[in-house]
């Protein structure tokens, strides 16, 4: 059930930024979730602690990471702006090293790059939220960031409360649910924008 809201929401997205004009770093960005995020979840089946499922997640979320630097990038920081995100992300990394305790080699790799996702995501959110005060589509960048930043802001929460049932929980619902949140409502606005622009 999840998967299949997931992707009907990547595809809304990559439908809406195909079918209405908007910048070609945005489109960049959605069409790499459809794609990371539909190859992550073909996987799943294999188990979530499976080798297997395992490099397809690290592949298809490095996609999507390397294409919000690029979203980001193309909103053109300012240097205190960019340096706030480093600052952010660092504070994101730093606190969810201390929530991580790895036990096996392969754990060290798979919270290594949990702290990269995160600090990536803590990066972009405060870079991007920044640099959609000055850009054209305010709603649409904005509405990235926060989600960006609510992802960032959720992986340390979890890497802090990893053994809590209830965190357990909540990872199964709410990481989707800010995705699915901000997909639908880019897709809205570029639908809006060009009802505006018409």
């Amino acid at each position: 059930m999840r998967a299949g809201i997931l992707i009907l929401a990547y595809a809304w997205a990559v439908a809406c930024s195909l079918v209405h004009p908007c910048q070609k770093s945005l489109r960049v960005y959605l069409a790499a979730m459809l794609l990371g995020g539909v190859g992550i979840e073909c996987f799943a089946g294999y188990g979530k602690d499976s080798a297997t499922f395992a490099v397809a997640y690290y592949i298809g979320t490095s996609i999507i990471l390397l294409a919000m630097l690029g979203l980001v990038a193309n909103a053109s920081p300012r240097g205190w702006q960019a340096a706030l995100g480093v600052a952010v992300a660092a504070f994101v990394i730093w606190r969810t090293r201390a929530g991580l305790h790895p036990v096996t080699a392969w754990d060290r790799y798979s919270t290594a790059f949990y702290q990269i996702e995160g600090g990536t995501e803590a990066f972009c959110g405060t870079a991007l939220l920044f640099a959609a005060a000055r850009a054209t589509r305010l709603s649409i960048l904005a509405t990235l960031g926060f989600c960006w930043l609510a992802l960032a802001w959720f992986r340390l929460a979890m890497a802090l409360n990893m053994y809590s049932p209830l965190w357990v929980k909540l990872n199964e619902v709410l990481p989707t649910t800010f995705v699915v949140g901000a997909l639908f409502w880019v897709g809205i606005n570029l639908r809006q924008q060009r009802a505006v622009e018409a």
